[in-house]
């Protein structure tokens, strides 16, 4: 089973989006996917699958006060479910707590991707973690083999996000001694110039980048351009329209894809 973490340092990058239209993929593609909230600070999988009744979020199943099939949820779409983030007030709650109770919580979390796999059969977990550093984005970005860094090409966003990878992921990667985690770095909304001056010097940006992180043990991914249609359909369609936000994604999700399930 596949686990994936889609992470940032900075909020607004398209990490949910990214995280649910990659679930919604791999579901498409026949593999039972289960796409977690993990964003505590800014939960909002409530747009994407509007719950039919009052969900069981996964804290619940953090505290012990759930089992981890009750925090499940199917959805309308084929091989596709989810898992809802707390209330905010509950959630911030979670991320306040202090090191010794993060320490039950990473047991609880890889219990629980123990039970995805061996008890619920799923193929593949996709989780929405939460932005910045904190114990709880930390527990998720361990349990999983796969993560995915979502920067978007602003030049504060991407120097500070390079400067707090000691922070967290050579941790990782030292704490893998055989090997199998891999990391990789997305750029969004890059901006498609047509000015033939401009755009020569963003991709020397990105190139520049991209070797960067190479070295840092973040491979690259892929790079998804401002899509106006992507964005109109983020501001105007209410629940959003996944089907939909995956199509306009298609090339970028189909190469994420094969990235974290190769």
């Amino acid at each position: 089973m596949n686990i994936v973490t889609v992470h940032s340092f900075k909020g607004g990058t398209g990490k949910s989006l990214l995280a649910v239209t990659l679930g919604y993929y791999l579901g498409q593609q026949g593999k039972k996917t289960l796409v977690i909230d993990g964003d505590y600070g800014a939960p909002c999988f409530g747009t994407f699958f509007p719950p039919t009744k009052e969900p069981t979020p996964f804290s619940s199943f953090l505290t012990g006060d759930a089992r981890f099939s009750d925090v499940v949820t199917e959805t309308p779409h084929s091989n596709l479910w989810v898992s809802y983030a707390p209330t905010p007030s509950f959630g911030q709650e979670i991320l306040r707590a202090d090191v010794k109770a993060h320490g039950k919580y990473l047991k609880r979390i890889m219990a629980g991707m123990k039970s995805a796999q061996d008890e619920l059969g799923f193929d593949a977990v996709v989780i929405d973690n939460s932005s910045g550093i904190s114990l709880q984005a930390i527990n998720f970005l361990t349990c999983s083999d796969r993560s995915l860094m979502v920067i978007r090409p602003v030049r504060y966003g991407v120097e500070t996000t390079y400067g707090l990878i000691d922070a967290i992921y050579r941790k990782l990667k030292y704490a893998d001694p055989k090997g199998a985690r891999r990391d990789f770095l997305v750029w969004n909304q890059v901006p498609d110039s047509s000015d033939a001056t401009v755009s020569p010097r963003i991709d020397a940006y990105l190139d520049y980048w991209q070797n960067k992180f190479a070295e840092a043990g973040i491979a690259y991914g892929t790079a998804i351009p401002y899509i106006s249609d992507v964005v109109a359909s983020m501001i105007s369609d209410n629940p959003l329209d996944v089907p939909k936000l995956t199509r306009y994604l298609q090339a970028h999700i189909e190469r994420i894809a094969a990235l974290v399930t190769e």
